[in-house]
C-alpha cells in the first residue's frame, strides 16, 4: 500500500508537469494537487526569449519522483540510484526544467552522468560540498606561513582546510571557489612589508662626591722640680710587653718627642691633604707644647654614558646586551667518607670545585608597535649591572643594579625620558673627647670632623625611529 502511494505521487508529479508542457505557450497553466505525501504545484509560462519557464512548488515530495518527472519533461531517460532518497521542498519562480534539475542535484549532494539519452543520477562520492571545492597555493613573502595559517583557519568553511609548506613558506588552501578567492585576497593584503624600528637608548649616570676632614694633634711636657719632688704632665704611655720601653697611649709623638694628649688627625697622606706642626717651649725644656693641624678635602665629578641601539621589526622583541662574565668558584658536595686511623674513627664530606657564572652587563629589551599615525608603542626594559670591586666579599664583587621597565607611546624620532633615579648620601661624623669637644671654638682642640656628601643621578632616554631604508 505504501509503495502504491509513492507511485501515485510520482505519477501525479509527472502528469502535472506534462500537462503544463502540452498546453500552448500563450496560455499560463496552473496545476496543483494535494496528496498524502505533500503538495505539488506546477505553473508554466512563456519566457521572454522564447521557450518555456516553470514556477514549481513542492512540499514534502519524494525526491526520486521529482527527479524522474523533471527528466521526462526535459526529454531524458532517467536512472536513479538506490541510495538516492529523501523528501524535497522547493519553490522556484520562472526557471527552466534544466535549471530546476541542476539545483535539486546540488542541494542534495547528487551528481549526474549522461550517456546518450540516458541520465544516471547517483549520490556524490564526496562529502557534501566537496565536489565543488578547489585548491590554491598561496605564497607568503614577508610573514611566516605558520602565522598566516592561524588567520586563514578563521575564514574557512566547514569543509575547508589549510596546510603549511615550510620549505617554500606557502599555504595550501582547499575550499569552495568563492571562499578561496576571498582568502587569497585577504592574505595578500596582510602580507605586506613589515616596517622596522630603530630603538636608541641613552643611559646617563652622573655622580659627584665630596669629603672633608679636619683634625688636630697636640701634646707636650710640663716638668717642675720642688723640694718635695718632681712633677711632670705629659701624654699617657703604656708598656704592653713589660719591658723598659713605654709607648704613647694615643699612638703618636710631637716634634719635640713628647706624647700627644689628643691624637685626632685627618686622613692625610701623599697626594691627599696636608698638615702643619708647631712646637713651643723654654730653653730648659721643662715646658713644651706640640701642635699639629691637618686637613683633607676630596671632591670629584663623573659621568658614564651608555648608548645601546637595536633595530627590530614591528611587534617583534629585540634584545641587546654587553658586559662581563664573572666566574665564582663553588664547592660541590659529592658524598661522605669514613675512615679509621690508630683506633680513632673520622668522617667527612668529599667534594669537587665548580664554577658559577654571574653576568654583569648592560641589557636593553624592547618590543615596538607602529601605529597608523606613525607613532611607536613600546614595551621597554633596561637593566644595568656592574661589579663593585671596592666592596668585595671573599674576592667576589657585589653587583650594582639599575633597572627600568615601562610601556610608552612616542612619536617617530622623538626622545623621551623613561626614568630617573637621584640619590644623595650626606653625613657628618665627629670624633673627640666627651664634653670638651662640645665647648664652642675651644672644642676644635678636642675633636675631629669628617663631612661626606655624595650624589648620583641616573637618567634613561629612549628615541624610536621608524626605519625607512630599503
Amino acid at each position: 500500500m505504501k509503495g502504491g502511494r509513492h507511485r501515485m505521487v510520482g505519477h501525479m508529479v509527472w502528469v502535472l508537469i506534462a500537462m503544463a508542457g502540452v498546453i500552448g505557450p500563450p496560455v499560463a497553466v496552473v496545476s496543483a494537487a494535494v496528496t498524502g505525501q505533500g503538495t505539488i504545484s506546477v505553473k508554466k509560462e512563456t519566457a521572454d526569449v522564447g521557450g518555456s519557464v516553470f514556477t514549481l512548488e513542492f512540499r514534502d515530495a519524494d525526491l526520486k519522483d521529482v527527479l524522474r518527472a523533471l527528466g521526462q519533461e526535459n526529454g531524458m531517460n532517467v536512472i536513479i540510484g538506490e541510495d538516492v532518497n529523501g523528501k524535497l521542498t522547493l519553490s522556484f519562480q520562472r526557471v527552466t526544467v534544466q535549471e530546476a534539475f541542476n539545483a535539486i542535484l546540488k542541494i542534495n549532494n547528487l551528481i549526474s552522468f549522461q550517456d546518450g539519452t540516458i541520465l544516471r543520477v547517483i549520490k556524490s562520492p564526496f562529502a557534501e560540498g566537496e565536489n565543488n571545492m578547489t585548491t590554491e597555493i598561496i605564497p607568503v613573502n614577508f610573514a611566516t606561513a605558520k602565522e598566516s595559517a592561524d588567520t586563514v583557519r578563521t575564514l574557512l568553511s566547514k569543509q575547508g582546510s589549510v596546510a603549511i609548506d615550510t620549505r617554500t613558506n606557502s599555504l595550501i588552501v582547499r575550499d569552495i571557489p568563492d571562499n578561496v578567492a576571498r582568502i587569497v585576497s585577504i592574505v595578500k593584503s596582510l602580507d605586506g612589508r613589515t616596517p622596522q624600528v630603530l630603538i636608541e637608548a641613552r643611559i646617563v649616570e652622573a655622580g659627584t662626591n665630596f669629603t672633608r676632614e679636619l683634625g688636630v694633634q697636640w701634646g707636650g711636657n710640663f716638668l717642675k722640680s720642688t723640694s718635695g719632688g718632681n712633677y711632670q704632665v705629659t701624654g699617657a704611655t703604656r708598656n704592653p710587653g713589660g719591658g723598659s720601653t713605654a709607648q704613647p697611649l694615643t699612638g703618636g709623638v710631637g716634634l719635640s718627642g713628647n706624647n700627644f694628649v689628643v691624637n685626632l688627625p685627618a686622613t692625610v697622606a701623599q697626594g691627599a691633604g696636608g698638615a702643619l706642626g708647631f712646637t713651643f717651649g723654654n730653653i730648659a725644656s721643662t715646658r713644651q707644647l706640640d701642635i699639629q693641624l691637618s686637613a683633607m678635602e676630596d671632591s670629584g665629578q663623573g659621568r658614564i654614558l651608555s648608548n645601546p641601539r637595536v633595530l627590530t621589526m614591528d611587534n617583534k622583541e629585540a634584545r641587546i646586551s654587553s658586559g662581563t662574565e664573572i666566574f665564582v668558584q663553588t664547592a660541590v658536595l659529592s658524598g661522605t667518607s669514613t675512615g679509621t686511623t690508630s683506633g680513632s674513627t673520622s668522617s667527612g664530606t668529599s667534594g669537587a670545585n665548580g664554577v658559577t657564572k654571574i653576568d654583569a652587563k648592560l641589557e636593553l629589551v624592547v618590543t615596538p608597535h607602529i601605529t597608523p599615525d606613525n607613532r611607536v608603542v613600546m614595551h621597554v626594559k633596561a637593566d644595568k649591572k656592574e661589579p663593585d670591586y671596592n666592596r668585595q666579599v671573599q674576592n667576589i664583587p657585589p653587583l650594582t643594579t639599575r633597572s627600568a621597565e615601562t610601556d610608552l607611546l612616542v612619536k617617530d624620532g622623538e626622545t623621551i625620558v623613561i626614568g630617573g633615579i637621584y640619590t644623595r648620601n650626606e653625613s657628618v661624623e665627629n670624633k673627640g673627647i666627651p664634653f670638651l669637644s662640645r665647648i664652642p671654638i675651644l672644642g676644635w682642640l678636642f675633636k675631629k670632623e669628617t663631612k661626606v656628601d655624595n650624589q648620583s643621578e641616573l637618567l634613561i632616554f629612549i628615541t624610536p625611529t621608524i626605519y625607512k631604508g630599503n
